[in-house]
């Protein structure tokens, strides 16, 4: 069965993509977020050229060569243009296999914990530790992601001392019970991001997401 279309909706924040194979079955699948409108037009004149009449049960190997088809452009904008395709036609054969997604990659259908994230830097720790806890109070979260560093950073906290301040006030605050993390966002060298690793550990902090920039 060969896609047949391939079409975005998006806008500069999200951007959803329909795939139709030629006997009309559909999927639907997700560009990834952020300028998802500029990802979606990625999409079109990069991504869909080489995957309009290819077989849907072939989209592992069109996955696979779209990047050295268009070697030129080794950025992330093509990565998440071709998310849309492969999110789209996976839930396209999940569809005309009569399973989920999930099942046709081989896992199965269990209960999904969920974390609440933070997304904030201009909070003070307790503020943070005080938010987090109403939210865990209100939503019943038992896993929580808070922010350390400054973003892409070179090891220049958000204001001084607030890293070391904040991994030992929001995981006292929360207690036992519930899982801590904190995201880094490139923030640190791989010299600080070890210091503060041990610091993490120290105060039961399980998860430290991009300590350093991604792209070294």
């Amino acid at each position: 069965m060969k896609i047949k279309s391939i079409e975005t909706f998006s806008t500069e924040y999200v951007g959803f993509t329909r795939v139709t194979a030629e006997d009309g079955s559909q999927g639907w699948g997700q560009v990834s977020t952020y300028n998802s409108d500029i990802s979606s037009l990625v999409l079109h004149r990069q991504v869909a050229p080489w995957a309009l009449g290819e077989p849907v049960e072939d989209i592992a190997r069109i996955i696979d060569i779209i990047p050295d088809l268009e070697h030129k452009f080794p950025g992330s904008y093509l990565r998440r243009g071709m998310a849309g395709l492969e999110t789209a036609v996976w839930d396209l054969r999940a569809k005309q296999a009569g399973k989920s997604v999930c099942e046709m990659l081989g896992g199965q259908h269990k209960p999904l914990r969920a974390y609440g994230s933070s997304m904030k830097r201009d909070i003070t720790p307790q503020d943070e530790a005080d938010r987090l806890c109403r939210l865990r109070d209100e939503f019943g979260f038992d896993a929580f992601k808070f922010r350390v560093a400054a973003e892409c950073g070179r090891d220049v906290d958000e204001w001084p001392g607030r890293t070391e301040e904040i991994v030992q006030v929001v995981p006292k605050s929360l207690g036992d019970g519930v899982a801590k993390m904190v995201d880094g966002n490139s923030g640190f060298s791989p010299a600080r991001a070890i210091e503060v690793g041990r610091m993490l550990e120290d105060n039961g902090i399980s998860h430290f997401e991009e300590p350093c920039p991604y792209w070294e």
